[in-house]
């Protein structure tokens, strides 16, 4: 049998900003950049409480709370962290797969097999050493596969162990609302609703099975299966030599209009140009992903002609295939991923879009959109774009 844990930092960008200002423990703080347009990344449990939540425009929690702590996002500091983080993690079990900056499954039924151990022991353990370690508290979900691991350990939040098994699905799992099940969003809970679906029970009750394919189609057969406990996917734990430097957020609620997801894309272009300079790395081509929900995803990328490491580049090429894909879904998780990474003193001629202030600038934007043009997409220029998204 398998054992495979689901470990997720709790709250981890404020986590890590309170080490730094313990003071501000018991709090409501939030990560984001205090701007007009700016959203919540992260936000305490303190603020969660007020009804404050990552992907909120900053305005509106700020409405919520008058003496709300705002701190600046500092991404290099959460990933160093992070390193740290699945490096201890990696001393209980090789087989490690990173999910996203603060959260991986991590397969330990060889382990368990030859050792005998409990899993809650193992689990108790990995707590306690990443808290006296480096001051951050992890859930951890417990279960023979991937879907029921990432379900536990959302369940008791914050440092919370939760096992979950084919014997007490029907008792934990089941009487869950049908839009708290991992890849189901807001609008397709809602139509599984207007079917009469309303619990993760009825996803899994084969009698509802021809509603439930109404409303999702041929993805229906993997939510059945995951409600029902099934979930044969792999830890995928392969160690490859890095050929792309990539960051991605999930947020707790959607992303919803292009405005929230572009500001969004703000802190994720500096902290994937943070940690190419860290590396010395550049990039000639860049691409995004945007995940509506656990099945359904978009990946474009767009070719450059000059290596760039540079935030600004990242961000107005992020923003040119955003507005060439972006449907008006609403968004859980967003990526940028920086392709074919080489050393920077491996490149001859290292030039910023934004460095350069004469004529052959807009040359380069104009060969851009007719890169675009030639699919029929409709490229605007990231000028044209900032401006009509002010």
């Amino acid at each position: 049998m398998r054992v495979i844990f689901h470990i997720d930092l709790n709250a981890f960008y404020v986590s890590c900003e309170l080490i730094k200002h313990p003071e501000l423990k018991g709090m409501p703080v939030v990560i984001a950049h205090d701007s007009k347009r700016s959203v919540v990344s992260t936000a305490s449990y303190e603020a969660r409480k007020l009804g404050i939540h990552s992907a909120m425009p900053l305005y509106m929690a700020k409405s919520k709370c008058q003496n709300l702590v705002i701190i600046e996002p500092h991404f290099d500091y959460y990933h160093e962290l992070s390193h740290k983080f699945f490096t201890i993690i990696k001393k209980y079990s090789p087989y490690l797969e990173i999910a996203s900056i603060d959260e991986g499954y991590l397969d330990l039924s060889e382990r368990i097999t030859k050792t005998h151990e409990q899993p809650y022991g193992i689990a108790l353990a990995i707590q306690k050493e990443v808290y006296e370690t480096l001051g951050l508290s992890c859930s951890i979900g417990i279960s023979p596969n991937k879907f029921l691991s990432k379900m536990a350990s959302d369940m008791k939040k914050p440092m919370g162990i939760t096992i979950l098994t084919q014997s007490n699905i029907r008792q934990i799992l089941w009487p869950m609302d049908v839009g708290e099940m991992f890849g189901i969003g807001k609008k397709t809970a809602a139509k599984l609703k207007e079917v009469g679906i309303m619990t993760i029970g009825d996803v899994a009750n084969r009698d509802n099975y021809t509603l439930l394919k109404q409303v999702m189609g041929n993805n229906a057969l993997i939510f059945f299966h995951e409600a029902n406990g099934r979930d044969d996917r792999k830890v995928h734990y392969e160690e490859r030599q890095a050929k792309s430097i990539s960051n991605s957020e999930t947020f707790e609620n959607d992303l919803e209009g292009i405005d929230e997801i572009a500001e969004a894309f703000k802190n994720i272009a500096d902290c994937v140009s943070k940690r190419a300079k860290k590396s010395a790395m550049v990039t000639n081509n860049i691409a995004i992903t945007l995940k509506f929900d656990l099945v359904h995803s978009i990946t474009r990328q767009m070719p450059l002609e000059h290596y760039t490491n540079n935030s600004e580049d990242i961000y107005s090429y992020a923003l040119m295939l955003l507005r060439n894909v972006y449907n008006g879904e609403r968004v859980r998780l967003i990526g940028i991923s920086l392709n074919d990474v080489k050393p920077q003193n491996e490149v001859k001629e290292q030039i910023s879009l934004f460095d350069r202030i004469e004529a052959p600038q807009e040359d380069n934007v104009e060969q851009l959109i007719k890169f675009f043009n030639k699919e029929n997409l409709g490229l605007m220029k990231a000028s044209d774009l900032l401006q009509k998204n002010s």
